[in-house]
């Protein structure tokens, strides 16, 4: 009995070890995401004022995309380093939540560059020739997306309300644009997408908001899925660790 008691010990033993070799491997891997997205972030956008005045650079959504996931990103630092010491997750049912919406504002970036602008408006081609575009547009929302489904620990399968808090950041940009539009803040011809100009295409602007919203709704499903597929991957086999793993 006692020796199959030590056995069940030692078991257990190399399976905690297991476990945190896992834990800080993940938590290494988004630190190191979350340093580059910070020096990409902040050079591109001291890149960018260099070029445009700090009145009109934040009329577009990539620009937020850039601001807001960099100061994630240095906020993630502090934390990671602080899970990595201490053993222990940080991620909150908020936390999850803005992290979602971060990366679901990430995918519309990327897929609205991708597949709408770039085939089709042969004029902004020059996305993928300027440093603080090409980071703004492609790497930044790339690397995004890989912090949030790399880091985040799930909390739990999203019912049909819950996806919706994946729009959260979509809601706050367009809330802005819009308030600016009104206002006449920002002129007819500095709007950055034509549908936005609700005074002139009121059909158009509703229209894209219904797709947008629509897009972003699924995109916050499938990345949380994405996410809890991810985080089962990182740890699977823990249960039945060999002894490769633990370094017997």
């Amino acid at each position: 009995m006692a020796s199959t008691a030590g056995a069940t010990d030692r078991s257990y033993d190399d399976m905690m070890r297991a476990f945190d070799r896992r834990y800080r491997q993940k938590k290494i891997t988004n630190l190191c995401i979350s340093i580059l997205i910070t020096a990409l972030g902040v050079s591109s956008f001291v890149y960018g004022l260099k070029l445009e005045s700090i009145r009109t650079i934040f009329r577009w959504m990539t620009v937020d995309g850039t601001v807001f996931p960099t100061l994630g990103a240095v906020a993630f630092i502090t934390v990671n380093i602080i899970e990595i010491w201490l053993k222990t997750e940080m991620t909150r049912q908020l936390v999850y939540y803005i992290r979602l919406s971060s990366a679901v504002a990430e995918s519309v970036i990327l897929i609205v560059v991708l597949f709408s602008q770039l085939p089709f408006f042969p004029e902004h081609l020059p996305v993928v020739d300027r440093y603080d575009s090409f980071v703004m547009h492609v790497m930044i929302p790339l690397l995004g997306i890989a912090s949030f489904l790399t880091n985040d620990s799930p909390i739990g399968k999203l019912n049909a309300a819950q996806r919706w808090h994946g729009t959260w950041f979509v809601t706050f940009y367009a809330v802005i644009l819009l308030t600016l539009i009104a206002s006449n803040s920002l002129p007819t011809e500095m709007i950055p997408y034509f549908f936005l100009d609700f005074r002139h295409h009121s059909w158009a602007t509703a229209m894209a908001f219904v797709f947008i919203y629509g897009c972003a709704y699924l995109m916050g499903w499938r990345l949380s899925e994405w996410n809890r597929t991810l985080s089962w991957l990182w740890f699977k086999g823990i249960a039945q660790v060999k002894g490769s793993e633990t370094g017997r």
